[in-house]
């Protein structure tokens, strides 16, 4: 058996573990401190990132799941979005606010959604060029794509967090 690290490298983990209350009360015993940290998302590192996250997603899911439909809930009803370009949107934009609210509650998920994310704000992408090179959406009706950017930009964030030197 081979040792999975050296002596130093352990020593500055306990080090760490003494030094960071996140840490040490991951490795304690009470049950109570464990289950309030894990529903105090502030209280985390980087709880705020993941708060917005997890608003910006949920609104994403809120407003694509009419979409899929062919409804709106910001637009009137005699919108003039073709029912396709919303159905179409309102997929991509339930999945793409699902995997950001699986980041916001699981960080730990931010690397498989970076997949998921790019994929799908490249197909918006190319499907906003298309649409505006046919004229058959209106420019303003697109903004609201915006947060999709938002939502995988915080999930690169979330994957790949500044480490602070101590």
């Amino acid at each position: 058996m081979q040792p999975i690290s050296d002596a130093d490298e352990v020593g500055i983990a306990r080090q760490h573990l003494l030094d960071c209350p996140l840490c040490a009360s991951d490795t304690a015993d009470d049950m109570v401190d464990s289950i309030s940290s894990r529903l105090d998302i502030l209280r985390e590192p980087g709880g705020t990132l993941r708060l917005s996250l997890l608003v910006i997603a949920s609104v994403q899911v809120f407003l694509a799941l009419p979409w899929i439909f062919g409804e709106t809930l910001i637009w009137g009803p005699r919108s003039d979005t073709a029912v396709a370009h919303l159905t179409r949107d309102g997929v991509i934009g339930l999945v793409l606010g699902l995997a950001g609210v699986a980041v916001a509650l699981t960080p730990r998920l931010a690397y498989f959604a970076l997949s998921i994310c790019g994929l799908l704000v490249t197909l918006q992408a190319v499907a906003f060029i298309i649409d505006r090179a046919n004229s058959t959406a209106h420019p303003v009706f697109e903004t609201i794509h915006v947060l999709a950017v938002l939502i995988t930009a915080l999930v690169v964030i979330i994957a790949f967090p500044r480490r602070t030197r101590r």
